[in-house]
Order: C-alpha cells, then sequence, then structure tokens
C-alpha cells in the first residue's frame, strides 16, 4: 500500500511540470520588456529628486538652498540650469546606466503657482529658495517608438499595462497626451461634484492635470510638444 502511495506522489509530481503555456505569455513577455523602460525612468527620475532634496537648507546648513531654476540631469546647452548628473551618481542604483533620452530638471515657480514661469534669481543667490516659492523635480523622455502603437500612434498595451500599476498613475506619473486641447497627464481620474445638501450635481467628469506652463515654455520640453507624440513624464514636489 505504501509503495502505492510512493508512486501516485511521484506522477503528481511529473503531471506538475507539464501545465499548459499561458496562452497571453507573448504578452507577459512583451510587458516585461517595457517594465525595463519605465523602470530605468523613475531610477533617474527618483535620484535626482533625491539629490534635490539633500540640497535643503536645513540638510546642508546653508542660508540658501545650492540649486537653481533649471539645474538638472542631461539639460541641453541652450537652456537655463547646470547639469549636476556628477553629483547625482550615488543616488543612482549601483551599475546603472545613464539614460542620455530622459531630462530631469527643477523647476522653481512663483509664488508657488502652478501656471507661473520659473522665478528669477539675483546675486544674492537661488530664487529657489523663497519662502513661497513651488519647487518641483520633473522628468520626462520620448517614449520609444517600439511601444506606440503604429495605427493609432498612442502607447501600445505592452507598455501601458505596467504603467498603469505603477504608483502615481494619473497623478505624478503617467505620458503626455492632447485631451480637449490641453497638454495633459494620462489617466486622469473620476470627480464627482455634489451640493450643499450631498446630492450629486450632474455625471462624474475626469479630472486631468495639466502639464506646467513652465514646462511646456522650456526648450528642452520642445520634443514631447509635437502631434501624435507621447513622452513618459514624472513629477515630484520637493521642499528646499
Amino acid at each position: 500500500m505504501y509503495l502505492w502511495v510512493v508512486m501516485a506522489t511521484f506522477i503528481a509530481i511529473l503531471y506538475s511540470f507539464n501545465l499548459p503555456i499561458r496562452a497571453d505569455l507573448d504578452r507577459v513577455h512583451a510587458e516585461t520588456k517595457a517594465s525595463v523602460v519605465v523602470t530605468k525612468f523613475f531610477a533617474q527620475h527618483n535620484a535626482v529628486k533625491d539629490y534635490f532634496n539633500s540640497q535643503a537648507r536645513d540638510k546642508t546648513g546653508q542660508s540658501s538652498v545650492t540649486y537653481y531654476p533649471g539645474d538638472g540631469v542631461n539639460i541641453s546647452a541652450d537652456t537655463e540650469g547646470t547639469d549636476v548628473g556628477t553629483n547625482v551618481g550615488k543616488y543612482l542604483p549601483v551599475g546603472f546606466i545613464k539614460d542620455e533620452e530622459t531630462i530631469s530638471k527643477v523647476y522653481c515657480l512663483e509664488n508657488g503657482d502652478r501656471a507661473s514661469p520659473q522665478c528669477t534669481s539675483t546675486p544674492d543667490g537661488s530664487c529657489c529658495s523663497a519662502e513661497y516659492t513651488g519647487i518641483y523635480v520633473v522628468s520626462y523622455r520620448q517614449i520609444p517608438s517600439r511601444w506606440i502603437n503604429k495605427v493609432t500612434k498612442m502607447p501600445n498595451a505592452d507598455i501601458l499595462g505596467y504603467m498603469g500599476k505603477a504608483r502615481g498613475y494619473g497623478k505624478s506619473f503617467g505620458y503626455t497626451d492632447n485631451i480637449d486641447g490641453k497638454l495633459v497627464l494620462s489617466g486622469g481620474q473620476m470627480v464627482q461634484e455634489f451640493d450643499t445638501s450631498g446630492e450629486k450635481v450632474g455625471d462624474a467628469q475626469f479630472e486631468y492635470h495639466e502639464i506646467f506652463e513652465a514646462v511646456k515654455n522650456d526648450p528642452d520640453f520642445e520634443n514631447c510638444m509635437g502631434e501624435n507624440v507621447h513622452c513618459l513624464y514624472a513629477i515630484q514636489q520637493i521642499y528646499g
């Protein structure tokens, strides 16, 4: 009897290795490859954010922050700011290979108004130190053509499948898209209005976060402004 139990167990183990191949195996592999693009993008964005956070006055002991509007990584010579790539290295994962296509930089907006331009520094120091300045680290890069649907010109299901699972999708991360004539961050969120009595007012509507004017006016962002062009986009508010 014991022998039959052993044989049955052995046969069951053999059958467990004979499971059918997943019908969506190709899609799983493609989504995994797409995740590499997004993960590398996030690694640089987070490293730049951590670097600028490290320059806060309470951490450096200085009377003002050390960075200026437009400082970042992979910025062009035609834009305001200094490339701080050598200072960001220690915040990157070990063995990280720099992505030349991803631009990450700090935007210091006057009075914290998202529609306002970058603040203007003086010889006395960086305007990013002003009390009411809104300080944001923003990263962007064009989505590689491999992950763009050739018919719809939109990001394909493989990269969307991974992006949709990412933390902050639709709020602080997504891809750029034109909706109702406005350049916005994809995803959005459903918003329902209520009157003073708590009754619903109309139908719920999608609300999208618009791309800041200071970003749209940045020459480095020009490659993300074309028709049927979509860029990965991440934004994080920090405090100096």
